[in-house]
């Protein structure tokens, strides 16, 4: 089955083709934070937004589809979790997070007698195409060729996830479309899908520029991207588009609680760290409550997505109860500059305007040095 032509992200042929009009993609965040309201906001105001099918029921996914198409007629996409099915029997929960739920009085129980953890991929699939969703990203690694396939053979356009040159090579010789290139500045968890020993915590300049380098697919630039300025300097390092997380956390259409926006307003780079002690995986958040107690404190650490399976339960009381001290406060290490939280509409308009003087400002100093 042979690829099906798609025109370059972001180039005349992709804005006339899907109608999206700056290169700009609101990421992906699981667990809430992509709520359709944002999506649909993102595509109605010229940008591409994506729905998080991560840690969704298939049933789910498609109740936010629907949900979201009642809210815009622009093109969204949606991102894909790359997760082995986990089936486990007897599963013990660890100490050092039962001691955080017993001095949040909601401990119930320590063992669980079976835990089916399954990211329904093909079930999504199917729905994907039902859909006619156009834009399908990868994040921790790339289906079953057969899916690729599938996917492309419907004329979606896919997106791989890489933290560094090996990831993303393997991305392009799958023959995605394009390639987000991640930097360890980027809040989350890290897209990486090669274990072992091998480095995913590289910088985006130094990410982008090898990678821009070596690699023949459009790249998307992903973390610490907050203003006009950093998508220049990504942009004059190869990028073609930019991929923003925390900056469409803290507008009024994304689905945070206003505690977890509070917290972040109140934040600088050196409060962030990474951790896999909430979820199994390595993601940069605000160090908090939880973070240190976790880290600090005894306890068993599962691979992901186990361990977030074990912290699931007071994370979501926290949510509930407004408890940010004890919530996943991800974000990226460049929060420091967001002071207020606005609306989807005014965050693009004002990212393009500081995109253009920043521009304008280098070219005028180019000139000078002539």
């Amino acid at each position: 089955m042979g690829k099906i032509n798609k025109p370059k992200i972001f180039s005349d042929e992709f804005y006339y083709k899907f109608g999206i009009k700056f290169p700009i993609i609101q990421a992906p965040m699981a667990g809430g934070g992509s709520s359709p309201k944002l999506v649909s906001a993102v595509g109605n105001n010229g940008a591409l937004g994506f729905l998080a099918a991560g840690y969704l029921s298939a049933d789910d996914l498609e109740k936010q589809i629907l949900e979201t198409k009642k809210l815009t007629k622009k093109p969204f996409g949606i991102n894909l979790f790359i997760i082995e099915r986990e089936k486990l029997l007897k599963l013990k929960k660890p100490l050092n997070i039962i001691n955080i739920e017993k001095e949040l009085g909601i401990y119930k129980n320590s063992l669980y007698q079976e835990v089916i953890l399954d990211e329904e991929i093909e079930k999504k699939i199917d729905i994907i195409i039902k859909h006619n969703i156009q834009f399908v990203s990868f994040t921790f690694g790339l289906p079953d060729k057969k899916y690729l396939n599938l996917l492309h053979h419907n004329s979606i356009y896919l997106i791989g996830t890489a933290t560094n040159i090996i990831e993303a090579k393997i991305i392009e010789n799958a023959e995605l479309d394009a390639i987000v290139v991640q930097g360890v500045e980027a809040g989350g968890h890290r897209g990486s899908f090669l274990n072992h020993d091998m480095n995913d915590e590289i910088g985006l300049l130094s990410l982008l520029e090898e990678c821009s380098g070596l690699l023949k697919l459009p790249i998307i630039a992903s973390g610490g991207i907050v203003s006009g300025k950093s998508m220049l300097a990504a942009k004059i390092l190869g990028a073609k588009a930019f991929q923003i997380g925390t900056a469409f956390l803290l507008t009024e259409e994304s689905g945070i609680s206003l505690k977890y926006k509070e917290a972040l307003l109140n934040c600088h780079a050196h409060e962030t760290v990474l951790t896999d002690k909430v979820s199994g995986k390595k993601a940069r958040g605000k160090k908090n409550i939880l973070i240190n107690e976790l880290e600090t404190k005894k306890g068993a650490k599962f691979k992901f997505p186990v361990q977030n399976f074990f912290t699931k339960e007071l994370r979501a009381y926290a949510n509930k109860n407004n408890l940010d001290e004890y919530l996943s406060l991800w974000c990226g290490q460049s929060v420091w500059k967001i002071k207020q939280v606005k609306s989807v509409a005014k965050l693009i308009e004002d990212l393009t305007i500081e995109f253009n003087e920043a521009l304008t400002s280098c070219t005028k100093n180019l000139d000078l040095l002539k």
